[in-house]
């Protein structure tokens, strides 16, 4: 559980343990799913999602896109300026053994 208020953007604490854990599990299960909920599902889960995405190397409007296509509604303006203004340090491209990107 990495709560934090409804409606403004994640702490950098949980954006780093956050990519951390993709991280830690996509290398060590290639291919697996990680499942992220909130209470809603159309804020803190959404961006948390964003920001793997673009620490892949997504642009955040194309991230931001993919996902109002799976969950409209997703995102409010406060939510949209951090993803906007997120700097990206790419720690989530690296393949894996197939040559895969490790969120898909």
């Amino acid at each position: 559980d990495w709560p934090f208020d409804d409606g403004a953007p994640p702490p950098s604490q949980i954006v780093e343990d956050w990519l951390n854990l993709l991280k830690t599990k996509f290398r060590e299960d290639p291919g697996c799913c990680v499942a992220v909920h909130c209470v809603a599902g159309l804020g803190r889960a959404p961006v948390l999602v964003a920001l793997a995405l673009i620490e892949c190397g997504m642009k955040y409007e194309d991230a931001v896109q993919f996902i109002r296509q799976k969950r409209r509604g997703a995102f409010n303006s406060k939510q949209l300026l951090y993803l906007e203004k997120y700097r990206p340090k790419m720690r989530l491209r690296f393949k894996d053994a197939n040559g895969h990107c490790c969120v898909q």
